[in-house]
């Protein structure tokens, strides 16, 4: 298996803080958010490679972020690649679709699927049993209860008929649904070659909501959906977000929900 990560972004709604350092690598309760996402993958028993898209830019700083990394996870059968995608300014970046079609273009369909995540958030709650029970045939996404529109405007809202995803809304005004998909995403090979024709039909490079609302439409997607538990997910897009998330950890465990409500939701018992 492998891991799409997608670290390309400027962060510029993070500024000042991003001024320096990538989003991906802005440090929560003394780490990079990247580091939490990794510490998840190595529990996961098939991954193999994790492959990393950056901008130009920021390439730099991911080189030395993945040196301090590489040995360890080499030991462990894991490779770890950084991909530059050569874009040297905002107005230029390629957007989260378009990013893994780079990566697809770069790395190839792995046969068996892969998972694509942002680089973005912080999970509370661990991602293993849902990594280790993928087999590859399915497109999967998290579906987390965020009671405050504020924060549902953030994300993208789900639409939903039992686990089946039968649409994902960018607009939260759209759906009376309270479940969220963040950008962490089990997708088939099937999944993933949808990517070109997505962007071929002129689908919006920079808006994978509305590539998920696409495959659901033209393929299937499920949706494993967790225990309405408040801040399972802390997403750091803004300087208030990244407050938000270091006060959480300073004040309380870095999981708030255990494996076993997580294997509850892969058995369709989740709330």
């Amino acid at each position: 298996m492998h891991a799409f990560l997608l670290c390309a972004g400027f962060g510029t709604r993070m500024r000042p803080v991003t001024a320096e350092t990538p989003k991906s690598l802005v440090t929560v309760a003394g780490r990079p958010l990247l580091d939490y996402l990794v510490d998840e993958f190595t529990a996961w028993s098939a991954l193999t490679e994790i492959h990393v898209a950056v901008n130009h830019d920021d390439a730099p700083a991911f080189r030395e972020w993945a040196a301090s990394h590489r040995a360890d996870l080499g030991t462990q059968g894991i490779g770890l690649h950084l991909h530059d995608d050569g874009v040297e300014a905002p107005a230029d970046q390629l957007g989260s679709v378009g990013d893994l079609k780079f990566l697809l273009d770069e790395v190839g369909v792995p046969p068996d699927g892969a998972l694509v995540s942002g680089g973005d958030s912080l999970y509370r709650f661990p991602l293993a049993p849902i990594l280790n029970a993928y087999e590859g045939t399915t497109n999967d996404v998290l579906a987390l209860h965020e009671p405050a529109p504020a924060r549902r405007a953030q994300s993208s809202v789900l639409q939903l008929d039992g686990p089946t995803v039968t649409a994902v809304h960018d607009d939260p005004t759209g759906t009376a649904s309270t479940r969220i998909c963040p950008s962490w995403l089990l997708l088939s090979a099937g999944g993933l070659e949808a990517v070109s024709a997505y962007l071929n039909g002129g689908g919006p490079p920079d808006m994978l909501g509305a590539f998920l609302d696409r495959l659901a439409r033209t393929h299937s997607v499920r949706a494993h959906r967790l225990p309405q538990t408040a801040h399972l997910r802390l997403h750091c897009n803004t300087p208030d977000d990244l407050e938000h998330a270091r006060r959480l950890l300073r004040e309380g465990p870095r999981h708030v929900l255990g494996p076993a409500p997580v294997r509850d939701a892969l058995a369709g018992t989740g709330a």
